[in-house]
């Protein structure tokens, strides 16, 4: 009878056991069980699960940092095949141990996961487009009556608007390509100065002739980034009849098989584009490919070269150096006898008309939302130009912080008006939602005077898809 008591006694504390260790018996429970197939494959799918609430959370309408969520995508993914990888080792060890349930499932799942992960890596490296999200800014918009709406010409139109007959061989864009890859350059420690270039920009009236003759010639570029360099002048190519216009200012070889890069830029505020010591060239490069960047003072203003090429002596900064030399040269003798000569060294007047009025013209680039603008105006003093744009109806700020802005031409002829070009990207609406947008062109002087609107017109517009 004790017995049956002493057992019965010892049966209750049995049952009691589980519960009073309960908390910290779960640790136990966990690691007898980390390696099963079915918890490896929990904790992957939680994983994905979890990468995907976070992407789907972090959004820009939540954080007032502007970013594309979706290109995290591809580095999390990768993160993930490596778990899978392991998992796979593991399920394969399962099976060399004759576990082949554990083994068999574990692989099955490793390879379900991992085509999960695949797709999300493919769509995020190579269709970036199939990631896009509506922001429905322009959902409940209507077109505004009773208001005129231009519509944005075709990128052919703009093309064909920016073209000439035919660009001659001799050419300085010819000229530079032709060098590219020959034997024949620099040495390494060559000074990569322009002294044509540095006695304009010590002239009185030097530097501002400088900027007007830029701002005028179809083949330079005027703009100004505060945070990296200032005023900044930079050279596109002019190839098959027409100004060929990277949006990061380097050009490659056509085939795009990278036997050359090239970029060049003026400093006109004494800052490089690049962050490296001045006076100097920076060289790398790896398996036949060289690079250089070369930063050199030239008097007020600095030059910019960079050349990536299958040969080590720089044989297209060579070449730029004397094409350069002589254009400025040229420049310098004009402007030495009167400084309102500059406009006689333009190559060609494309960037002036006469007894023109103000006016804005928007081009579609090749997505929608993606414009050319090019802008004829003359406030009559230097300065800077930008861009302002709004909703018409209720009056929205568009892509406020991501407007373009570019270095005014003028002279003292109201009727005279100079071309500048703009390129940039309408964020707000998708595309096929047409909405009425008001862009204003804006003018901040030089001489410290109040910023002040030139003129606006209406654009029936759409906003670009993420």
């Amino acid at each position: 009878m004790e017995a049956n008591e002493n057992g019965l006694q010892n049966l209750q504390q049995n049952d009691k056991a589980p519960q009073k260790g309960a908390q910290k018996g779960f640790f136990s429970w966990l690691r007898v069980h980390i390696f099963d197939w079915w918890m490896r494959l929990l904790i992957l799918f939680l994983l994905v699960v979890i990468m995907l609430l976070i992407l789907k959370l972090v959004d820009v309408n939540v954080i007032a940092i502007k970013f594309d969520y979706f290109a995290y995508i591809g580095p999390v993914g990768l993160v993930l095949l490596l778990l899978l990888a392991v998992n796979g080792i593991f399920s394969i060890v399962d099976l060399c141990k004759r576990r082949i349930k554990q083994g068999v499932i574990g692989l099955i799942g490793t390879l379900l996961l991992g085509y999960l992960t695949l797709v999300l890596i493919s769509v995020a490296f190579f269709f970036p487009g199939m990631g896009s999200e509506e922001d429905h800014f322009a959902d409940n918009l209507k077109l505004p009556e009773g208001i005129e709406l231009t519509e944005p010409l075709k990128p052919e139109e703009y093309t064909a608007a920016h073209s000439v007959e035919k660009v001659p061989e001799d050419s300085f864009q010819y000229q530079v390509i032709a060098a590219a890859n020959s034997e024949k350059g620099l040495k390494k420690d060559d000074d990569c100065r322009v002294p044509a270039l540095e006695k304009i920009s010590l002239m009185p009236d030097g530097r501002e002739c400088l900027i007007r003759y830029l701002n005028a010639s179809p083949e330079w570029d005027v703009y100004e980034d505060e945070d990296r360099c200032g005023l900044y002048a930079v050279r596109h190519f002019q190839l098959d009849g027409s100004i060929y216009k990277s949006r990061n200012h380097y050009y490659l070889e056509n085939e795009h098989n990278w036997n050359w890069q090239y970029r060049l830029g003026i400093g006109l505020d004494g800052r490089s584009w690049y962050p490296i010591k001045m006076n100097k060239t920076k060289f790398s490069g790896s398996k036949g490919v060289y690079e250089s960047v070369s930063a050199y003072s030239n008097g007020e203003v600095v030059l910019d070269i960079f050349e990536q090429n299958k040969t080590s002596c720089r044989p297209m900064t060579a070449m730029t150096l004397k094409l350069l030399e002589k254009e400025f040269h040229a420049l310098h003798l004009l402007i030495s006898e009167d400084p309102k000569q500059w406009v006689k060294a333009v190559p060609a007047d494309t960037n002036i008309r006469k007894d023109a009025q103000p006016d804005i013209i928007l081009y579609n680039d090749f997505q929608g939302g993606i414009y050319n603008a090019d802008i004829w105006c003359n406030p009559g003093e230097p300065g800077l130009l930008y861009l302002k744009a709004f909703e018409i109806t209720q009056g929205t700020p568009l892509s406020e912080d991501r407007m373009p802005n570019a270095k005014a031409g003028y002279s003292g002829d109201p009727n005279e008006m100079f071309l500048r070009e703009m390129g940039f990207t309408i964020y707000e609406g998708n595309w096929g939602q047409y909405y009425g947008a008001r862009f204003e062109v804006w003018f901040k002087p030089d001489s410290d005077q109040p910023d002040r609107k030139l003129f606006e017109k209406n654009f029936k517009i759409e906003g670009w898809q993420r």
